[in-house]
């Protein structure tokens, strides 16, 4: 196993891991009380210590995001943390001074890097904006003064959330294209070993967990080296495109395809029995036939390994596939 838990995938819509995202909300709430001991010290002369308490309990709020398990908990308890983190900061603009609105940008950041998509970022924002004006209707000083301290914050602040969030989908985006092309074979389109390996760890570790079976098929082509031979690398490369396109049409929705390398072929086939994947192979191999390269038809042989009988582990899984397959092969030289 590659110890990658599904904590660490990122948000299909978003660019963090749920463990990503509360780690950057414990570097956030603690930098963010952090700052305001520099605050309260120029903007007072005088501090009444007992307002150092929110500086603390920043900082102790900060330490829990990391030392609790909270990235266990579903996604959704993401969204719950900048609702909770601008009620605080409105809490501590009321009780110090209107000054420390600036905190809203701590609470913005957080938002534009976990829910970078517009259309979830933006109730957020209007959230912070209402926070940032209901001093008008409470606070003590002028609500002129008020208006004025929101409207000199609000665009800075919903600009900022917005090139972040932009240029973190952008990231994400590209780091997806390249997570994709890594992970697919140049060739013919179908995965290649490297996802290959990560697909039978995933495979391995759910079935493991669900007490079910799964097969993996090895598939290579008969006498491939002497079709390269006689009609060259080219007619060669576009059989494997096709053979790639064949397999994917005819495998089932959840089974993967994937070229391990020159014209070897391997198909995972999730909740698959024996039985289920030796007909998967007949079938694959029947439609393999129906290719032609020149005057002569292509065939295919496929062997099959299930877990956990024929292995519990990907290598040992690709090793008896690989095992099969040639069984198989020596199996038919002998009828030939």
């Amino acid at each position: 196993m590659n110890g990658r838990s599904r904590d660490d995938d990122p948000d299909p819509d978003g660019a963090l891991s749920k463990r990503q995202a509360w780690r950057l909300a414990a570097a956030l709430v603690i930098v963010g009380a952090i700052s305001t001991i520099p605050a309260l010290l120029l903007l007072e002369t005088d501090v009444e210590q007992w307002k150092y308490a929110f500086t603390a309990l920043g900082v102790l709020t900060g330490i829990l995001c990391v030392l609790l398990p909270l990235h266990r908990l579903p996604r959704r308890w993401l969204a719950v943390v900048p609702v909770i983190a601008t009620i605080e900061v409105a809490v501590a603009v009321e009780i110090t001074q209107t000054v420390f609105s600036y905190l809203y940008f701590f609470v913005a950041v957080y938002v534009a890097l976990v829910f970078p998509q517009p259309r979830r970022m933006a109730p957020y924002l209007v959230l912070i904006v209402v926070a940032l004006v209901a001093p008008i209707f409470y606070a003590d000083d002028s609500s002129r003064d008020v208006l004025l301290w929101a409207l000199a914050i609000a665009p800075g602040l919903a600009l900022t959330a917005v090139m972040v969030g932009r240029f973190t989908h952008g990231l994400e985006t590209s780091r997806e294209e390249y997570r994709r092309l890594s992970d697919q074979d140049a060739l013919t389109g179908v995965g290649n070993y490297r996802a290959l390996l990560h697909r039978l760890q995933q495979e391995t570790a759910r079935h493991r967990r669900r007490y079910r079976e799964f097969s993996v098929l090895a598939l290579d082509l008969d006498d491939f080296k002497q079709l390269n031979e006689t009609q060259g690398h080219l007619a060669g490369d576009l059989v494997l495109t096709i053979v790639g396109s064949t397999l994917g049409i005819h495998v089932r929705t959840e089974d993967t395809v994937f070229r391990q390398g020159g014209d070897e072929f391997s198909v995972i086939a999730p909740e698959t029995s024996r039985r289920q994947a030796e007909r998967l192979a007949e079938r694959l191999e029947t439609a393999l036939a129906q290719i032609t390269t020149g005057d002569r038809e292509l065939s295919a042989t496929v062997g099959v390994a299930v877990y956990p009988d024929d292995g519990s582990d990907p290598l040992e899984l690709l090793d008896a596939a690989d095992t099969a397959l040639l069984a198989r092969k020596r199996a038919s030289d002998r009828t030939a």
